[in-house]
């Protein structure tokens, strides 16, 4: 298993962003950057495992785009022909934001999948 993923599985997800205009303090920030380059330092596609763990880490909070980076992470593990087992997936994500994320991005897929015509 990548290192980076051990990381977000010992942080969880990460704090949620600024609330009640209060700058965050050095702690949240500093988790904040080990988060995020956590997340850089993936390698893709990951296993199984590996997106097992991703999925309970997620942001429920926008993050200056790092979390378009761990949902692509997830993503890889994608395999067209096992896509209710991905669908079970998403269902596991902690994150009501990155659930309905990744969730519409398969149900573009499908939608357009269907609609290729047959050879």
């Amino acid at each position: 298993m990548q290192e980076a993923v051990r990381k977000l599985q010992t942080f969880g997800a990460p704090p949620e962003g600024f609330e009640d205009d209060t700058f965050p303090g050095e702690d949240i920030i500093q988790i904040w950057d080990e988060w995020t380059e956590a997340v850089d330092s993936i390698k893709r596609p990951v296993t199984w495992e590996e997106a097992e763990i991703l999925i309970r880490c997620c942001p429920t909070d926008h993050m200056a785009g790092v979390e378009w980076t761990l949902l692509h992470c997830i993503e890889s593990v994608f395999k067209p022909d096992a896509v209710e087992n991905f669908r079970n997936l998403i269902e596991g994500c902690n994150s009501d934001m990155m659930k309905n994320l990744l969730l519409q991005r398969l149900q573009n897929y499908i939608s357009e999948r269907d609609e290729e015509p047959s050879a």
